[in-house]
């Protein structure tokens, strides 16, 4: 049975997040109000909760559940098993990161009025992002 481990993140908003999973590949993604258990890669319920899930099937075979809990400040704790910290590792969260960054700059623009301009893109490490205001 594969451990899980909790990750700190910097998600705080699940929308965003929701959608930076499906850049990621993980389209089949379940919301919950109430965190509910993780599975693991027999079938078996695990102690674990999470908000958001993406159900073991989805994940690859003889994984398990990935998920993501949201604690009292808002954010959102990225639960990973040990057998799926071959594929999620820190490269995969960094996507992820981007992604996630990606939406919420998006969706700030919007709500203030801005037309995307250029593609977002790294530069140095950071996402670059330029918009116009309509």
């Amino acid at each position: 049975m594969s451990a899980y481990a909790t990750l700190e993140t910097i998600y705080k908003d699940r929308d965003c997040l929701v959608a930076a999973l499906a850049e990621q590949g993980y389209t089949t993604v379940e919301v919950h109000e109430d965190a509910q258990p993780l599975t693991g890669y027999h079938g078996d319920l695990r102690q674990q909760k999470a908000n958001v899930s993406v159900r073991r099937q989805y994940v690859g075979g003889s994984s398990n559940d990935l998920g993501f809990v949201k604690k009292e400040d808002g954010t959102y704790a990225a639960i990973v098993s040990d057998f799926d910290s071959l594929k999620h590792d820190t490269k995969w969260f960094a996507g992820l990161k981007v992604a996630y960054t990606k939406h919420v700059v998006d969706k700030a623009a919007k709500k203030m009025g801005l037309k995307l301009h250029t593609a977002p893109k790294l530069v140095n490490g950071k996402l670059v992002v330029k918009y116009l205001q309509v």
